[in-house]
């Protein structure tokens, strides 16, 4: 009997032991066989960090965890996470790897996995992940027959998920983060009951410009009886909820036919309240939902029945109705009453271009006035047929009163609209004008909005009258924190653009006192530029804090401006006159003139985030006259980056300049994109101490070169990749001539070249010609003197005098040419020294 015991023991120690050791030997070969796999048949690259295989973890089942997996996408969506996770745990039913009835699936666990689902304007989507099958060959290597896998699922769990949807087609965004999924059942049974609980928080909804939902939850507790042969789903116990509002969803769903799906649903909503229906709102359910008390007669129904496929969408309808409704918050004294909502959204059954939306009544009440609208639309996806009404007056000054208002927020003024409009889209595109109705007034009498983290914005006046052609702004007196606005003008288009986005164009005339950019860019949250979820394991590139202004592709607006105090940056603008055009995703600048720098400027030039909206692109010609040297210097980051010596350089220039660059998010020329040419001239320039002119003064023993006060300098340069190159200049220097040229770095390196021709009786009365080299970097040059052949000109010149004045005839050049030979060496040697004494002072 110990006999047995100890084989037994010894036999369960091999078999342990092996179960620990064999999963070691075959990862790699398992991972190099799932790369390989991966690589022949997915369009996208699939990594992980790490792949474990346990034989013991969940024993008598097998478990396989991969970590760090990601799926990285292919053109056009290189440089995008499609998916990644944490980690994803599969086991297996470690007897069916020695059967033939397939390998048997018992459980997977997702843990923290993000996807990003994009679609392209074209159609195109991220998620067609596989290969096509490209020959006969490939076709007959598919297997066949039934899959060599079975779903006997005991638990499916997905924790902590972060989802991104992007339709660029549609203009819709979905996200949803944290998102937890339960799912049991045996996948492997003809019929079987699948539960189902599934979690999402923090679910936002954005289609075009309007959020649909934000911060919103929800929860769906299903049980479904499925037929798995026959491919239908029947819908037993269940619960949704979506915010406050809880429905259940009887009915089911035909998978049979491929390619199509059948429905048969109704939601019943009998538990629903208005309350539940108001947390529908972002503004209600994000503020104080708890304190709000609600009352009203609701109603609210849906269905859907039919097929879905291609084109094809069931009949469906989703019916609300309030009636004497109201809301109040406990903590304030007044309520929102007579509030009454009849609206539906239906289609018969066909496409989605026939479905209607109708609201023939809404109605409020606050502070004793009443605001009525209703609204009418189908046909939206081929020639929308519209008809929409409001009037009534609202006192602004009432909201405080009736929803609950941040600290330092608040309201006043009063709002007046008389405003309907009805027509075809199809009759505005054509300006078939008398096909359209379009009247009524909208007046904006002293309105003051005050919101944290924006300017205080105060409306005296504001009036506009509408047409079928045209919106006309008679009057619009504003300000906006420091900066005010007079505008009037007329916009055309304005129906289609509020319907669907179409183009909106227009002339205004715009006047302002003072224009203040800095406070005003600096307040627009990056969220209303470039809408999106950060979601640092899906996105191809962080979000930054700030972002340069996106100009929409939907505006062709003709502007005049008269704008007597601009502020940017550091830069103060003034008396600001001429045209500017909105245009096709662009500023364009038509002749602008205005003071700046101490001088005066006319701009022309081009703003675009066509290309890509967060590296803007510069298009400018610059024509400068009588600007100051050190106001440039001052309010310009660029000059101070590629041209220190402004710094340090008095009087005022005059320039010609056309420059093409990309900006960054902070609106800064991103100098490895800046090209330029142009000319800058000056009549009056002084120059004090710069480093290199010091270093040279030392050199020549030549004071007057530390200060340069000179006349009537013109300079031709070019800028590219950042690096400023100049064309050959003259300066003249106290008697001394320099002609200068070289290059100026972003990076304030130096590589100049000049040639120095000093006055008679200077650097010791001989040398008066010579070569020099500015090297290093602005603020520790290097310089080089090339002083050998400038100084066997000058003593050949000394020894033919002396000739002259021996002989009285002209020197034997023979001879003057070999005292010429002798003193090469010398001088030589004393260009070493002066180089070495420059080096020394520096």
């Amino acid at each position: 009997m110990k006999k047995l015991s100890k084989i037994f023991a010894i036999t369960l120690a091999v078999l342990l032991s092996a179960a620990s050791v064999l999963p070691l030997v075959f990862e790699g070969k398992i991972g190099d066989i799932v790369k390989r796999e991966a690589a022949a048949r997915l369009r996208v690259r699939l990594g992980f960090e790490k792949l474990d295989v346990s034989l013991l973890r969940h024993f008598p089942h097998a478990s396989l965890d991969v970590r760090g997996l990601t799926l990285a996408g292919g053109a056009p969506f290189a440089g995008d996470t499609i998916a990644a996770a944490d980690r994803i745990s599969v086991v297996v039913n470690l007897l069916s790897l020695f059967g033939d009835e397939g390998i048997e699936v018992t459980k997977v666990i997702a843990v923290r996995p993000a996807v990003h689902a994009r679609k392209l304007a074209d159609g195109t989507v991220n998620w067609d992940v596989m290969k096509p099958v490209q020959s006969d060959a490939e076709r007959a290597a598919e297997p066949s027959g039934p899959s060599s896998f079975r779903l006997a699922v005991r638990d499916v769990r997905i924790d902590g998920a972060v989802l991104r949807y992007e339709d660029d087609s549609t203009r819709m965004r979905f996200s949803a983060s944290p998102l937890s999924l339960r799912l049991r059942g045996d996948l492997s049974a003809a019929q079987t009951d699948l539960s189902l609980r599934l979690e999402a928080g923090r679910m936002r909804l954005v289609s075009g410009d309007a959020v649909l939902l934000a911060d919103a939850e929800g929860e769906l507790d299903a049980v479904l009886s499925a037929d798995l042969e026959q491919r239908r789903f029947v819908f037993a116990q269940n619960t949704l909820r979506l915010n406050a509002v809880e429905l259940s969803l009887g009915g089911r769903v035909d998978l049979a036919e491929p390619g199509a799906v059948a429905v048969d649903l109704a939601a019943e909503c009998r538990k629903v309240q208005f309350k539940d229906i108001l947390s529908m709102i972002p503004a209600f359910y994000t503020r104080d939902f708890r304190s709000l008390s609600a009352s009203g007669e609701l109603s609210l129904a849906a269905w859907a029945k039919g097929r879905l496929a291609g084109g094809e969408v069931p009949a469906f309808e989703v019916k609300l109705g309030v009636r004497e409704g109201a809301f109040r918050y406990v903590s304030l004294p007044k309520a929102v009453t007579d509030i009454a909502v009849d609206a539906r959204v239906s289609n018969a059954g066909g496409t989605i271009d026939d479905t209607k939306v109708e609201m023939p009544l809404l109605t409020l009440t606050m502070d004793g006035n009443t605001v009525r609208a209703s609204f009418a639309a189908s046909h939206l996806f081929s020639d929308p047929h519209f008809d929409a009404a409001v009037s009534g007056r609202a006192d602004l000054g009432g909201i405080r009163e009736v929803y609950p208002l941040r600290d330092g927020e608040a309201f006043s003024g009063i709002v007046t609209a008389d405003l309907r409009a009805a027509g075809r889209m199809s009759d505005i595109e054509r300006e078939r004008y008398e096909s359209v109705e379009a009247s009524g007034t909208f007046v904006v009498e002293d309105l003051l909005a005050r919101m944290d983290g924006w300017p205080d914005v105060h409306v005296r006046r504001a009036a506009a009258t509408v047409s079928p052609a045209a919106m006309t702004l008679g009057e619009l007196d504003l300000a906006a924190g420091r900066s005010d606005l007079a505008a009037n003008g007329r916009l055309t288009g304005y129906i289609g653009y509020l319907l669907r986005g179409s183009k909106l164009s227009g002339r205004l005339y715009v006047e302002s006192d003072r224009l203040d950019l800095n406070e005003l860019l600096s307040s627009v949250p990056a969220s209303q530029q470039r809408e999106g979820v950060q979601q640092p394991a899906v996105s191809a590139a962080a979000d930054t804090a700030a972002h340069a202004p996106v100009i929409p592709a939907n505006l062709d607006l003709a502007l005049s401006a008269e704008l007597h105090e601009v502020l940017f940056r550091k830069m103060r603008i003034t008396n600001l006159s001429g045209g500017v055009r909105v245009a096709d995703g662009a500023v364009l600048l038509d002749g602008l003139a205005m003071e700046a720098f101490g001088g005066r400027v006319n701009a022309s030039g081009c703003y675009s985030t066509v290309a890509d909206a967060q590296r803007p692109e510069l298009r400018l010609g610059l024509d400068v006259a009588k600007a100051s040297f050190e106001r440039t210097f001052e309010e310009l980051e660029v000059v101070q980056r590629l041209v220190p010596l402004f710094a340090k350089t008095g009087g005022s220039y005059s320039m010609r300049l056309d420059l093409a660059a990309r900006l960054d998010a902070s609106m800064t020329p991103e100098l490895k994109t800046l090209n330029a040419a142009g000319t800058i001239a000056s009549q009056d320039v002084r120059i004090r101490r710069i480093e290199a002119f010091s270093k040279l003064a030392d050199a020549l023993r030549y004071e007057p070169l530390r200060q340069i006060e000179a006349r009537d300098v013109a300079i031709r340069f070019t800028i590219a990749d950042g690096r400023i190159t100049t064309e050959p200049f003259d300066l003249r220097i106290a008697g001394a001539a320099v002609r200068l040229s070289g290059t100026t770095g972003p990076d304030r390196t130096i590589d100049y070249k000049a040639r120095v021709s000093l006055p008679e009786g200077a650097a010791g009365g001989v040398l008066t010609t010579l070569d020099v080299g500015i090297g290093g970097t602005f603020s520790d040059p290097k310089i080089t003197l090339g002083v050998k052949e400038a100084a066997v000109d000058a003593l050949k010149n000394l020894v033919n005098e002396q000739v002259r004045k021996l002989t009285g005839s002209a020197p034997f050049e023979a001879e003057v040419d070999e005292q010429r030979r002798k003193i090469g060496a010398a001088v030589g040697e004393q260009r070493g020294k002066r180089s070495a004494e420059a080096e020394h002072r520096a």
